[in-house]
C-alpha cells in the first residue's frame, strides 16, 4: 500500500472534561474499543488539536488544553434569538415533541446549510434559540492515549473522503448541476472519478 508522508493517520482514546459551574464534567469519551481517528492537514480536528500528537509515539499518554480561543471561540450572544413560533407549526400543530426547552433541533439556514440549535425557551409566540457550539467559550481538557500513529496511506485518506464534494458538504455531482459526474470548477463540482 502507498503511503502519504505529508498525512497521518492518528487513532486515540480519551475522555474530554470541562469546567461547568466549577465542577470538572466528562463531557465526551472515545474508548480504546470505538477509538476517535483522524488523518491530519484534513481539517477533521482543530489544528491545536492536531499539533499535540506531532511528538507523541503510538502507546504514549497525554494530558491537554485547549483554549476556546484554539477550539470552537467565544460565546455570541447575537447567536442567540428568537424566532416566531409558527414556523414550527405542522398541520396546524405547533411541534412540540420536538421544540422543548434543552433540546437540540436540525435546522437549515438561509444558505442551504445544516445547523444545530438549542431550544433555549418555548414562549406564546416565540421559541429562542442558540446556535452557539455547546462548547463555546470552554476550554477543552483531553486525557487519553495515542492507539495509533503512522503515514496515512491513500486508502485511509480516501476512507475519511467525502465521494463528492461542493465545499459547502454537499454532493454536487449530478446532471442537474452540468457537471456530468466529473470534476469541473466553472459549476462547483470537485468529483472523483
Amino acid at each position: 500500500m502507498e503511503e502519504n508522508n505529508a498525512k497521518q493517520f492518528i487513532s486515540v482514546s480519551y475522555e474530554l472534561l470541562i469546567n461547568q459551574d466549577g465542577e470538572t464534567v466528562c463531557v465526551e469519551e472515545a474508548t480504546e474499543k470505538e477509538p476517535f481517528s483522524f488523518v491530519t492537514g484534513m481539517g477533521f480536528t482543530f489544528d491545536a488539536f492536531e499539533k499535540q500528537f506531532l511528538t507523541l509515539k503510538k502507546g504514549d499518554k497525554f494530558n491537554f488544553t485547549l483554549t476556546s480561543e484554539e477550539t470552537n471561540g467565544p460565546r455570541d450572544e447575537e447567536f442567540v434569538f428568537d424566532v416566531d413560533k409558527s414556523i414550527f407549526v405542522v398541520n396546524g400543530q405547533f411541534q412540540s415533541d420536538e421544540i422543548y426547552a434543552g433540546n437540540i433541533v436540525p435546522l437549515i439556514d438561509a444558505e442551504g446549510n445544516r445547523v444545530q440549535a438549542l431550544v433555549v425557551e418555548v414562549k406564546k409566540d416565540k421559541v429562542t434559540l442558540d446556535l452557539n457550539n455547546p462548547l463555546a467559550g470552554k476550554d477543552l481538557h483531553f486525557v487519553g492515549k495515542l492507539l495509533e500513529k503512522h503515514n496515512a496511506t491513500e486508502e485511509e485518506i480516501k476512507q475519511f473522503m467525502p465521494a463528492s464534494c461542493c465545499g459547502k458538504g454537499e454532493c454536487c455531482c449530478s446532471d442537474k448541476q452540468g457537471c456530468e459526474g466529473k470534476d469541473n470548477k466553472e459549476c462547483g463540482c470537485c468529483c472523483a472519478e
